[in-house]
């Protein structure tokens, strides 16, 4: 059929409805990354709260987490293709909330385990389909990239805040421990911004794939009446062919038109956890087992942690760039990545430390936007939910088994080695990328995803 949903997107501009969106959707995707980054600051006091070794205490609160967020992914994947995109970012907020609330009065580390499984639950769809799926769908092709970049920005603000706030509250007791409280602060949080999720529309798209065209014309007509009233006429909309459909059909990701971007999206994000998180999670630890002592890991913690949001304000100018096309901004970074990691696993002076450690998170994020949107621009409406979510929860069952993993090389080899291992994953990312990705830069989203 003739898309009436779709091809009027592609000739939408950016208005202040997706401002809006934007703002709505990166308010969530904060308070997700600020749970990934509290977790490594919380290592060593929890660790001495129940005096249990480092190695545990990042199982039972980092890997446990992402075994969560591996079930929770698939789950959520699944409810977002059949149910709707709205649905389940509704209901994974509430998970979240009542995992990180629960966390800092657990009793014993087994509860610790499951409460931190539980809040993974929740947390392991909303970058997927929060900010990945719905900018996707939401935005024209010239657009999306920009509109990802800019809702991470925004969101990257909580690295820097929850080191911040670590600073101030680790060293300190108020009634509660300070690891307690940063725990405490973020299920508040995520309560506090339950009522705005209301707000969100369901995905034109999704409802046009559904056959819910009234529906879907209801939200596009506001859109549109909103872009006339701030842009002025809007230009003929663009003919695009959108299959309805009424289930999700899995075979699809293995069909001859997507096997070869699903096997190579399937090994990118097993591995490319080791590569990311190998420093994003474990920095804290790292620090520390150099020798550094508390006051210090968190006072460089503050100044490396920094470079998230920056990364993340340079890749809304690069991310949509036809000559450095998104494939080689996931794979040539990844390997820059792997390189500096093993700069800073042999890093022994502060200066050094800061130096490797405020580079490796400057690549970061010019590398998360950017794959963050390539896997969820790769398939279909139909499939995408499904597809980028079995996808993406392979990257969260790989970080709860290299966060499993690495810090035993850490405790038994020391940072070098580590990272030595990290820089590998990013060898074969870079090759599994370059190889088997196709470009993506501002391709009509219908076009790339046939």
């Amino acid at each position: 059929m003739t898309s009436s949903i779709a091809g009027r997107i592609e000739r939408l501009p950016w208005t202040s409805f997706h401002t809006r969106l934007v703002v709505l959707l990166a308010l969530g995707e904060f308070f997700e990354l600020y749970d990934l980054f509290n977790a490594g600051f919380t290592v060593q006091p929890v660790s001495k709260f129940f005096a249990i070794p480092t190695t545990v205490t990042i199982f039972d609160i980092i890997a446990v987490f992402f075994l969560g967020a591996f079930v929770g992914c698939v789950l959520f994947s699944y409810i977002g293709d059949s149910m709707g995109r709205r649905t389940a970012l509704l209901l994974n907020l509430g998970i979240m909330s009542l995992g990180l609330l629960l966390t800092p009065f657990s009793p014993n580390p087994e509860v610790l385990a499951l409460l931190r499984f539980i809040t993974g639950l929740g947390v392991g769809p909303e970058a997927l389909i929060v900010i990945d799926i719905l900018t996707t769908e939401f935005f024209p092709s010239k657009l999306r990239g920009r509109a990802l970049s800019t809702a991470y920005t925004i969101a990257w603000l909580a690295p820097l805040t929850v080191a911040l706030l670590a600073y101030f509250l680790i060293p300190r007791t108020i009634v509660l421990q300070g690891w307690q409280w940063l725990y405490i602060i973020g299920g508040l949080g995520v309560i506090l911004i339950i009522p705005f999720r209301f707000l969100i529309p369901e995905s034109p798209r999704w409802l046009e794939t559904r056959g819910r065209l009234e529906d879907a014309e209801k939200i596009l007509s506001k859109m549109e009446e909103i872009a006339r009233r701030e842009k002025g006429e809007l230009p003929p909309p663009f003919q695009i062919k959108v299959p309805t459909i009424t289930r999700v059909p899995i075979s699809e990701l293995f069909s001859k038109a997507y096997r070869k971007r699903t096997i190579m999206l399937w090994i990118f994000e097993f591995l490319q956890t080791g590569v990311y998180y190998g420093f994003a999670s474990l920095a804290p630890t790292v620090l520390f087992q150099k020798g550094f002592t508390l006051v210090h890991t968190l006072e460089y913690s503050v100044l490396i942690y920094s470079s998230y949001f920056l990364s993340s304000l340079v890749s809304i100018a690069v991310i949509d760039s036809v000559r450095f096309d998104r494939k080689y901004q996931v794979g040539g970074v990844a390997l820059l990545m792997g390189i500096v990691g093993l700069l800073f696993g042999l890093a022994s002076s502060a200066t050094e430390v800061i130096t490797t450690g405020f580079t490796f998170g400057f690549l970061s994020n010019i590398f998360s936007n950017s794959f963050h949107q390539y896997g969820a621009e790769l398939y279909p409406t139909r499939i995408r939910s499904f597809a980028d979510g079995v996808q993406y929860s392979l990257s969260r069952l790989g970080n709860f088994v290299w966060l499993s993993l690495l810090p035993l090389v850490l405790k038994s080899y020391g940072p070098f080695y580590m990272y030595v291992v990290v820089f590998v994953f990013a060898v074969i990312v870079f090759l599994d990328v370059v190889a088997l990705g196709p470009r993506a830069s501002r391709v009509e989203l219908e076009e790339l995803s046939t």
